[in-house]
């Protein structure tokens, strides 16, 4: 993907002396937490965002510094200067995309024809309709171990209370919401 190049006045604001020229090719962001917190605008105090994929994270800028150490959270700062705070968790959506993966088999070996887009969106839309306290099921996503809860190693795991109804929108609002 082509993201163009260093203009004359990007060179001069990285390097007023004039000797990084323009010219130079860049290449398309990451996404890493810096380009959501300005691509969301959250980088004013009370302000903030989060990013769900492999890992989840969310960042809130703060009005001031925090008063003591909070081992949980990661202190960083917006290009201004305001402190933020920033949780990470190891785990995401990996588990949910395993699930995906079953129901597209499952769809194949049916026959069915649809396309992995299209499952998520159906998907997705049957997590909505399910209850939203998971009607009895619970879910522990970890495939990996999670610092934040002291869990050393991952162990995905679904839980069913006896009697709950096994439903497909139960069972995928308890994996989106895990």
């Amino acid at each position: 993907q082509d993201a163009g190049s260093l203009s004359e006045e990007g060179a001069r604001l990285l390097d007023p002396t004039g000797v990084f020229g323009a010219g130079v090719p860049m290449c398309p962001p990451e996404g890493d937490a810096g380009t959501g917190m300005v691509a969301t605008r959250a980088v004013e105090p009370r302000t903030g965002n989060v990013s769900a994929g492999t890992s989840v994270f969310a960042m809130v800028v703060l009005e001031r510094s925090l008063g003591r150490v909070h081992p949980e959270l990661d202190l960083v700062a917006t290009p201004e200067g305001f402190p933020v705070a920033m949780v990470h968790s190891n785990n995401g959506a990996s588990e949910w995309d395993q699930w995906v993966g079953v129901f597209s088999e499952f769809a194949t070996a049916a026959g069915v024809d649809l396309p992995r887009h299209a499952l998520y969106d159906l998907l997705y839309a049957q997590a909505l309709q399910g209850p939203a306290d998971g009607g009895g099921l619970m879910a522990f996503n970890f495939l990996s171990g999670e610092p934040i809860v002291g869990l050393e190693h991952g162990r995905p795991l679904s839980l069913r209370n006896p009697g709950a109804p096994l439903t497909l929108q139960a069972f995928m609002r308890t994996q989106l919401m895990t």
